[in-house]
């Protein structure tokens, strides 16, 4: 795809929209990088919920010119309850705040990543004529994504074959954007020393229960079998003493941390991950080539379950569902993995092409089309 020449154009304004956790802003903050180092005198805004602030404090400085939160609310599990009232109290407020955001700061154009909080803009922006582009992170799209799909002028996909329920004007397949952080690091083919070394990531939700069956699988291993693994597992904010704890009487040789900022140095250093099936985890391992034991995490709808079976079907990762038969699961992978090492080297290759580390790319190239085709309309 070409980029439409917008040269004559004044700074462009857009907006971005994003649910408050990683696996909507992140993709916000890959794409708003990729924005900016095209037009760098661009105005950027990002909408979110107030949830999101512990996440929007570590974006680089300057990345947004402005952030603004909405309450907190999204569809409750349970119906008939006072939580399933709330949305019904919000939504005049929302769509009449987002009306006047929308008509104060004139955006250009709206880009979507998902969430409730991303529907009252994204849908008044449809009606008052200001382009759209919706980027759906998962294998199976969420709510949102599924109600906005129709009305966006264009859609983009993380996996090939994204089920949207409904058609849509364009779609294009373009994988998950990566910020900066991850793509700065360099793959160098696969990875060999004494220990095999595994990243274990808990993720932001979920962690303890694969923090158990991971312990659980170091358990039922040898001595001799334990001493050839070397271990970096990030536990998640809550667990990190204890799971360290348990590692010196497993006598698992590791490292412990509730919280890693540099992930691209873990991923290189790294053979072999045990992780969740986020779309954005799943995309940073391809980016390194770095091959997976997957447990989708088993309360976010099944869509990472759906997720894992994506690149499972490439023979990228191998998945288990998280029951009571997953650390024996855990157990006889890593066996195997000392039986044939070279498993690694042929899922590493298969994840490595996977990647798509030039998403966020194509994502400003489709935004600045969506923008030509609006001013030759005008």
């Amino acid at each position: 795809m070409r980029s439409p020449d917008l040269s004559s154009r004044a700074p462009l304004k857009v907006a971005v929209y994003a649910g408050p956790t990683g696996g909507h802003l992140f993709p916000a903050q890959a794409f708003a990088e990729s924005f900016r180092d095209r037009h760098f005198g661009s105005r950027l805004e990002l909408v979110t919920s107030a949830r999101a602030k512990k996440l929007v404090v570590r974006f680089p400085k300057g990345l947004f010119d402005g952030v603004h939160y909405l309450p907190d609310f999204g569809l409750p599990n349970r119906l008939f309850s006072f939580q399933s009232l709330k949305p019904l109290f919000l939504a005049p407020y929302l769509f009449t705040r987002s009306f006047f955001y929308l008509k104060s700061f004139r955006p250009d154009l709206c880009v979507g990543f998902g969430s409730f909080v991303s529907y009252p803009g994204m849908r008044l922006a449809r009606l008052l004529g200001i382009p759209t582009l919706l980027h759906e992170q998962n294998q199976y799209a969420g709510k949102a994504t599924r109600w906005l799909v129709r009305h966006a002028d264009a859609v983009a996909e993380s996996f090939e074959g994204t089920n949207f329920l409904a058609a849509t004007r364009r779609l294009y397949t373009t994988g998950l954007p990566l910020r900066k952080l991850i793509l700065h690091g360099e793959f160098h083919g696969t990875r060999q020393s004494d220990q095999i070394r595994i990243l274990v990531m808990g993720g932001s939700q979920g962690a303890r229960g694969l923090n158990r069956a991971v312990l659980d699988c170091w358990s039922t291993l040898s001595d001799e079998e334990k001493n050839k693994f070397a271990v970096t597992h990030i536990t998640g904010d809550k667990e990190a003493e204890s799971v360290a704890e348990r590692y010196g009487e497993l006598g698992v040789r590791s490292r412990v941390y509730p919280f890693y900022e540099n992930m691209a140095e873990l991923f290189r250093g790294s053979e072999l991950a045990v992780t969740r099936a986020g779309a954005n985890t799943l995309f940073e391992l391809a980016f390194y080539g770095l091959p997976a034991f997957v447990v989708p995490f088993p309360h976010a709808g099944g869509h990472q379950r759906l997720n894992a079976q994506a690149f499972a079907r490439h023979r990228a990762l191998e998945f288990h569902d998280e029951d009571e038969l997953l650390g024996g699961w855990l157990a006889d992978k890593m066996r195997g993995v000392l039986e044939n090492r070279g498993q690694l080297e042929s899922m590493s290759v298969a994840m490595k092409n996977l990647a798509r580390p030039k998403a966020g790319d194509q994502l400003v190239e489709i935004s600045l089309e969506l923008l030509k085709k609006h001013d030759d309309r005008s």
